[in-house]
């Protein structure tokens, strides 16, 4: 780039040693400037270059170097206004010279100008094509611009115009650059997939290759391999990111910051929120990074300890970052202020957060207004049909994700929501197609394998136990010592709505007159749709008298989030008591229920029952069950239950059964359930019951009903459930204080 005066003029002068010979002083003195000046520049003496290049250019008017050299070292030492300025001038006195344009274009590079530069760089190279320093120069303007793959097509198009360390930055850049499109939210999600797979076709060609060269290659490798793991990130492969990452800890290859935070998520989605958390602290910590970077990690931070339980961490970690969060942003030259999209995603987080902490009412009302502020947003809206599931409301839930499908039709968030919810429906035709596109669209992605999980768990048998034991001072409705067992295997569903079943049964009682026995098998097919589920059955019983065959049949209607309807009818009720089939008195009953659910945290259920005894006396009872939510925590729930029933019969008190001719019980409770164990589909809780009320009974006055129990349940990855719960109550039977004691298991288990 520093033209000088032909060696042939050096060599003559130096032939002849004739210094004071007027040219070749004056070549002597040319020379002697410029490296002086050069060695200024490169010594980062400023200054003193720019004087010298400037007496050079006083002294040798028609010798380019000291203009060329005077531009560059402005432009070194900051001075870029004024660099551009002259390079302009120069440029425009010497527009057919490479070596103007080439001037001007490290002044716009070292005023951080890579477009500008580049478009001399390109006309620098239109003028000479064929100079291997103005191809070079070329080659470096596209890769500063970022323009990766035409900087390599030209590097490749002139073997050597490059050293092989240079090549290999292009090659990474190339690969890098394809993994920042494919992280690009704005790409359709084909695209970004395309694109992710392109870059990791480059990864895994060149990362063998590279290490097959050696210690200079080292460097370039680690870049690879920490590039490699953003490309697993844009295409869901967390666990083949973990396993990279792995495997560069172990050969010490030094990870870098900017990685961080992608690993993390690759933890954190395949349920490792501990080591999630320590690299999203790292990556924090690290400070490289701001905005949605920064807020992203943070994000994965919240969720990894809101996954390991530590909610007040999560809550105090996060909002340190969201509150230093703006609401409003400027644009330079626009005076409007605009909404800052991270402070909206911020809040959504910690609206999610809510939910999380069972705090469903502070979730929902935040979503409420968030919704009411940008009703166009579809995430909100899929944030919030989530709230929705939680509360027992999915109705709510779909009609939002209705209106966000309308809103971004393809959206794989909206299309995720949709398939919980049809679960939640029953729209089981609804959620497999849901469920299929999803595969096909992110079979890597977390969210999917979860929702193919709860799907295949539905697509199981499921096997039910219930069994009972209980002592009593002379109970004259159980006996003194009772058992029971209740057991029934359902199919696989076939054609989607239909399950048959089986089961079979047996209960025990001891009376005064002797010991009741009565055991049943039983046989029927259940319909589950949306709205609506019902189930028949044929059953075989046995109490003494030969084989009997009854028969049952049950329906339940939802009329919409909060009302549902049932009604059923059974011939040889089950619900006979035991001490009645012992005397061969049978019973037929109706059941009509209304329930209406206001939420996930209360309800109220009335039941209607007339029964018809073999032996002439009808028996009507009334039930109303109600509960409440009085307290939430994470770990801790309070609810007051409240049970009143009622029953008159038309038969009086003589007959062989505990027949009372009318009877009422007040029963007002407080159930506190503590969970001991959280993790996942993992659950281990506790539960303690207090109540006490009063029975009254017709003849035999009012007394007081005091109960008291303990439970524990256990569900283990979504297929297994089991629990027991032991109380003990004091009552009146027939004005005789008795005590009883009772010990209930039950297990679901899906295979």
């Amino acid at each position: 780039m520093y033209p000088r005066l032909s060696p042939a003029v050096f060599t003559f002068c130096a032939i002849l040693a004739l210094p004071g010979i007027g040219l070749c002083a004056s070549i002597q003195d040319y020379d002697t400037l410029l490296q002086s000046a050069r060695a200024h520049r490169d010594a980062q003496q400023w200054n003193d270059a720019i004087r010298l290049f400037r007496e050079g250019e006083q002294r040798f008017p028609q010798q380019n170097a000291f203009t060329y050299g005077h531009i560059m070292t402005l432009a070194d030492a900051g001075r870029t206004d004024e660099a551009i300025q002259r390079g302009s001038e120069l440029v425009s006195r010497k527009p057919g010279d490479a070596d103007s344009h080439l001037v001007l274009e490290y002044a716009y590079q070292q005023a951080r100008q890579p477009y500008a530069a580049l478009e001399q760089a390109s006309q620098a190279h239109d003028l000479a094509p064929n100079k291997a320093y103005v191809v070079r120069a070329y080659v470096l303007a596209q890769q500063r611009a970022q323009l990766p793959q035409a900087a390599l097509r030209t590097a490749q198009d002139h073997p050597g115009i490059l050293e092989s360390s240079r090549i290999r930055s292009l090659q990474a850049d190339v690969a890098a650059q394809l993994t920042r499109a494919a992280t690009t939210e704005s790409r359709g999600e084909a695209s970004r997939f395309v694109l992710a797979d392109q870059a990791l076709a480059m990864y895994d060609r060149l990362i063998p290759q590279w290490q097959a060269l050696g210690p200079p290659a080292q460097a370039d490798v680690a870049r690879l391999l920490a590039d490699s793991l953003l490309a697993l990130h844009a295409r869901n492969r967390m666990r083949d990111i973990i396993t990279r990452y792995e495997a560069m800890r172990a050969d010490g290859i030094p990870v870098p910051d900017y990685v961080l935070g992608d690993v993390g998520s690759a933890y954190l989605a395949t349920r490792q929120p501990e080591k999630a958390a320590t690299l999203f602290r790292a990556s924090l910590a690290a400070g490289k990074h701001e905005g949605p970077s920064r807020l992203a990690d943070a994000t994965g931070l919240f969720y990894a300890l809101t996954e390991s339980g530590q909610y007040d961490a999560a809550d105090a970690e996060f909002d340190s970052v969201a509150n230093a969060l703006p609401v409003w942003i400027y644009h330079k030259g626009d005076p409007r202020r605009r909404p800052n999209p991270p402070k909206l995603d911020a809040a959504q987080t910690q609206a999610l957060g809510l939910l999380d902490a069972s705090r469903t009412v502070q979730a929902q009302a935040a979503l409420d207004e968030m919704v009411d502020a940008a009703p166009d947003n579809t995430s909100i809206r899929a944030a919030r049909s989530a709230v929705y599931r939680a509360r027992d409301l999915p109705r709510h839930a779909e009609r939002d994700l209705k209106i966000a499908e309308s809103q971004a039709p393809r959206s794989a968030e909206v299309e995720l929501n949709q398939a919980e919810t049809a679960l939640s429906l029953q729209e089981w035709h609804q959620a497999k197609l849901l469920l299929d596109d999803l595969k096909s669209r992110a079979p890597d992605d977390g969210s999917v394998q979860r929702l193919a999980r709860e799907w295949d768990v539905h697509n199981m048998a499921e096997w039910r136990v219930t069994a009972g034991r209980g002592t009593s001072t002379s109970s004259p409705v159980l006996g003194s010592r009772d058992w029971n067992i209740d057991t029934v295997l359902y199919s696989p569903p076939i054609d989607e709505n239909w399950r048959v079943f089986a089961g079979a049964g047996y209960s025990e009682g001891v009376f005064e007159e002797g010991i009741g026995h009565y055991s049943w098998t039983r046989a029927g097919v259940e319909w589950r749709g949306r709205d609506v589920t019902a189930q028949a059955e044929v059953s075989g019983n046995r109490y003494g008298y030969g084989t009997r065959t009854g028969a049952a049949a049950s329906v339940l209607v939802d009329l919409d989030d909060h009302w549902q309807i049932g009604a059923g009818a059974a011939l040889l009720s089950r619900d006979t008591p035991l001490r009645a089939l012992t005397h061969d008195v049978t019973a037929n009953n109706v059941q009509a229920s209304l329930r209406w659910r206001g939420d996930e945290r209360r309800e109220w259920t009335l039941s209607v029952t007339p029964s018809f005894f073999s032996d002439g006396n009808n028996r009507l009872e009334v039930d109303l069950n109600g509960r409440q939510r009085l307290y939430t925590a994470p770990t801790i729930k309070v609810d007051a239950l409240l049970d009143l029933s009622a029953s008159h019969n038309t038969g009086d008190d003589t007959v062989d059964y505990f027949n009372p001719k009318s009877d009422l019980t007040i029963l007002p409770a407080l159930q506190l359930t503590h969970t001991l164990y959280q993790r996942y589909e993992t659950q281990w809780t506790q539960q303690f019951l207090l109540g006490a009320g009063s029975y009254t009974q017709q003849r035999h006055g009012t007394g007081g009903i005091f109960t008291a129990g303990y439970g524990q349940r256990y569900r283990y990855n979504d297929v297994l459930e089991v629990g027991f719960m032991i109380t003990g109550t004091s009552r009146l039977y027939d004005g005789q204080r008795e005590r009883d004691y009772n010990l209930l298991v039950n297990m679901t288990y899906r295979f």
